[in-house]
């Protein structure tokens, strides 16, 4: 319905006129009378058979400015043209007269032309004040955001609440099923009720109707029509000083003055939170996909079973609103564990659309096909190829992957920034560097389109490139004083590394790719405790690898070496030899001394771990003398760190020394954090065996300050453990039982169960004296992991276990309880074991403070 449909209509003889519309009818018929003719007119009518004087039509119709009278004579002469020579008589010297009885007659006017919603509104309040608050600032207000984000309905939300601000209402303008761009103003008109005059251009008949009004204009889905939105926006804001534009599009309009503001997709559960039914349910997509879900079975409910399959669901679409809707109605024949693991084929699951909605918005797909048939052929093709991206890029990746005919790669930024403007890629700009982004429905979309081209292996092997040399000058700059800002790029671009060796390990795929990709790698899984996640990929490329030709040896050779080092901290030393043998023959073949080196490290840190110091030692000499030889300063700083560790663990404390404090000078002028740190932890451990508590504190608290940052997972758990014995040596026993807690919580999600052993043989200490059986049961559990590592009790740590033991059997007093408590101890899985030891009782209260 019409904004204009009078309020009040004027009869008079076979006239009709409707002063709020601006027209003149005879016999129900438009007549075309010029705008000063109509002012005059509506003076009169409103004063019918009443005398009007010159003074008062001057004032009405020209507003004081001074006008020769033959002009008020020549309009009168028009009207009498039209409505009869008698309608309107003349009192000389006085003004005019209307001469037929004229009935006034009011009408209902609607205020707003809003459609009824049949579903309820769920969330968005922030983002609802927020618009409210910018539509005070603006007269333009642009919702972008990608397709589905609930533009549309946001912005009737937001109109709804706004209907009593603007005297005349908001009115809402459907543009999506309009293709051609010379209808907008049509349509326009058509939901005010203004027509085109004849003669007149409808645009500026619309601008002098509006001119005075308070009203709020919302053009609804105007993407594909942004240049003709642009000039009729422009030209009514301009025009029409009272009138605020609303509109809703994948793109702005690019005017001046413009406003725009992104629509979010709905708030979605954190992956890193729990979940729990009442933590899911703070989230408005998970309360959008209840409240529809409910449509098609009213007692659905989230329960504590499946709460993580809807927590799952809301994170895989986005908090997309529309791919929510389109996902719930599946409620009704899956469970949402089925819904969540069909997601991959999400274009095919997500069909059930309204059979009243828009067409693009029935299926997911054809809601991006959409967005995608507005895309030129450059910008088609550039979307495709960022599909290979997982997790973001940056623009130099993009760079790198994505040009090619017919995308120049001048042109790459250009392009991104136009999809940015259309919502299909996001940026986000962090520490003063810009990254972009698909939303993974619109990643899904673009990677089925790169298949079905015919570039996907091209695209594929240039991302495989971009990502091991970014890795390979990581692995280089890890070793030096941009470590941590190194480590926070492999944080951001671990999901494409991810990506690549999934490709890489293909049926198709790279194998030397592979290789080299997962050797330069490895020092960030090891660093950030990845460490099954860091095997599991070696050993698919090594598996697919087995007869890479020689000009690839040393690429299997890195990564056999990587594979070892994992399964040593993984205590699989059969597997971790197996590795390191072959790792040794290939660099011996190659004549590679330092592969040779690196090999003999680790074979040297397995012998560690059965015990086998002098063994090992010989190895790390060997390695130091390669190292020193070929003047790596790297190499001899590791091989000073291992010869150290291993020296400590003997008890050989002068020999420790003098090789770690070498190996600290080496890594403070290298730049090398994670080295540095480890070797000042290893001397803090030297420090408290040795009784010396202040110096141990100190560098043990140094060494924590640095390994915190790095994010160096297993290097911080060691330090935290050593720094438990030390609290329980200066009878912090709290302290000592959290920092032991911290230390195991981080050694079992990295998955090292020698430290895992050792931590449950420090928690033990710690209880013995409140609970000598819970003790009996930590150090039970040690003792079977370490028999079946075959990893036993370093001689340095051992007297210390020993007289642990021997103190709380005496305490408890009862043998047979204590050995009972130490067999359930061993008869506990390994998770049951850390669940214990997280809530063993709490120990006797610190006796220092």
């Amino acid at each position: 319905m019409a904004v204009t449909s009078p309020s009040v209509v004027y009869r008079f003889g076979q006239f009709e006129l409707q002063p709020d519309e601006r027209r003149l009818l005879a016999g129900g018929v438009p007549v075309r009378i010029g705008r000063l003719a109509f002012d005059v007119l509506a003076v009169l009518v409103e004063r019918g058979g009443h005398l009007v004087s010159k003074a008062d039509l001057f004032k009405r119709v020209w507003d004081g400015l001074v006008v020769e009278e033959n002009t008020l004579q020549v309009h009168m002469s028009a009207l009498r043209k039209v409505l009869g020579t008698e309608t309107i008589v003349t009192v000389s010297g006085k003004g005019y007269r209307l001469v037929p009885d004229v009935d006034k007659i009011d009408t209902a006017r609607p205020r707003h032309n809003l459609p009824q919603q049949l579903t309820s509104f769920v969330g968005r309040e922030s983002e609802i004040d927020e618009l409210k608050q910018l539509l005070g600032t603006t007269r333009l207000l642009t919702l972008t955001g990608a397709g589905g984000c609930g533009k549309t309905r946001l912005a009737l939300q937001l109109a709804s609440g706004l209907a009593d601000d603007y005297a005349e209402g908001p009115w809402v303008v459907e543009l999506a099923a309009l293709t051609d761009p010379g209808l907008v103003a049509q349509a326009v008109g058509d939901v005010l009720g203004i027509k085109e005059p004849s003669g007149k251009d409808l645009t500026r008949a619309m601008v002098e109707q509006l001119a005075g009004r308070h009203l709020l204009l919302l053009l609804d889905n105007a993407e594909h029509l942004l240049q003709a939105c642009a000039l009729l926006a422009d030209a009514l804001l301009r025009g029409c000083a009272r009138l605020a534009i609303v509109v809703t599009s994948r793109e702005r309009l690019g005017l001046d003055g413009e406003l725009t503001f992104r629509v979010p997709s709905l708030s979605v559960p954190d992956p890193g939170q729990g979940r729990t039914p009442q933590q899911v349910l703070a989230c408005e997509a998970a309360r959008l996909f209840i409240e529809r879900a409910r449509l098609q079975k009213p007692h659905f409910a989230v329960t504590a079973e499946n709460a993580t399959a809807l927590a799952s669901i809301c994170q895989r679409l986005d908090g997309i609103p529309l791919a929510i809707e389109l996902a719930a109605p599946r409620v009704r024949s899956m469970s949402m564990e089925e819904v969540s693991r069909r997601l991959d084929q999400r274009f095919e699951l997500l069909t059930e659309g309204s059979r009243t909605a828009l067409p693009r918005h029935r299926t997911l797909r054809s809601l991006i096909d959409w967005s995608h048939d507005l895309l030129s052929k450059r910008e088609a093709a550039m979307l495709r190829r960022l599909s290979v991206f997982a997790g973001g890029w940056t623009l130099e990746a993009a760079e790198q992957v994505c040009a090619g005919e017919p995308v120049a790669a001048a042109e790459v930024l250009d392009l991104l920034t136009s999809m940015v403007d259309k919502n299909l890629v996001v940026a986000d700009e962090r520490a003063g560097e810009t990254r972009f982004g698909l939303l993974e429905t619109v990643r899904h979309y673009a990677r089925d389109r790169l298949r079905e081209s015919a570039e996907g292996a091209q695209v594929s092997a240039l991302h495989l490139t971009h990502v091991i040399a970014m890795t390979e000058q990581a692995e280089q700059e890890l070793k030096g004083p941009k470590q941590l800002a190194w480590l926070q790029r492999l944080d951001s671009e671990h999901d494409n590394v991810r990506a690549a060796l999934t490709r890489a390990c293909g049926v198709e795929g790279d194998l030397v790719g592979g290789l080299r990709l997962a050797g330069a790698v490895f020092p960030y899984w090891m660093i950030r405790g990845f460490l099954s996640e860091g095997r599991s990929w070696l050993g698919k490329v090594l598996a697919v690898s087995t007869d890479v030709a020689n000009a690839s040896q040393a690429e299997r050779a890195k990564a056999l070496y990587a594979a070892g080092i994992i399964a040593i901290m993984q205590g699989d030393h059969q597997s971790s030899a197996a590795y390191l043998e072959e790792c040794l023959t290939l660099w011996r073949r190659l004549g590679n001394r330092r592969g040779m080196a690196l090999a003999q490290t680790g074979l040297g840190l397995g012998l560690v771990h059965f015990g086998k110091f002098a063994a090992a030692q010989e190895a790390f000499a060997a390695c130091l003398a390669i190292y020193r030889e070929l003047g790596d300063k790297g190499g001899m700083a590791y091989s000073l760190l291992n010869q150290g560790e291993t020296a400590s663990d003997q008890g050989n404390y002068a020999l420790a020394r003098a090789s770690l404090e070498e190996s600290v000078s080496i890594q403070r002028a290298e730049g090398d954090l994670r080295a540095l740190g480890r070797a000042l932890a290893c001397l803090g451990r030297i420090a408290r065996r040795q009784g010396d508590v202040a110096s141990a504190a100190a560098v043990l608290g140094e060494a924590l300050t640095i390994l915190r940052p790095v994010g160096d997972r297993p290097g911080v758990a060691n330090a935290s453990e050593e720094l438990a014995r030390l609290a329980l040596m200066r009878n912090r026993i709290v302290d000592a039982q959290a920092l032991h807690r911290d230390a195991l919580s981080i050694h079992r999600a990295v998955g090292a169960p020698e430290q895992v052993a050792s931590t449950l043989e420090g928690l033990g200490n710690v209880v013995a004296a409140a609970s000598p059986l819970a003790a009996a049961r930590l150090w039970g559990q040690a003792e079977r992991i370490r028999q079946e590592l075959g990893a036993p009790v370093s001689s340095s740590d051992k007297p210390e276990n020993d007289r642990s033991v021997a103190v709380a059997r005496e305490r408890l007093g009862d043998a047979a309880a204590f050995d009972a408590a130490w067999q359930e101890g061993r008869a506990m899985t390994l998770d049951q074991a850390v669940q214990y030891a997280m809530s063993a009782p709490a120990p006797l209260p610190d006796r220092q403070s």
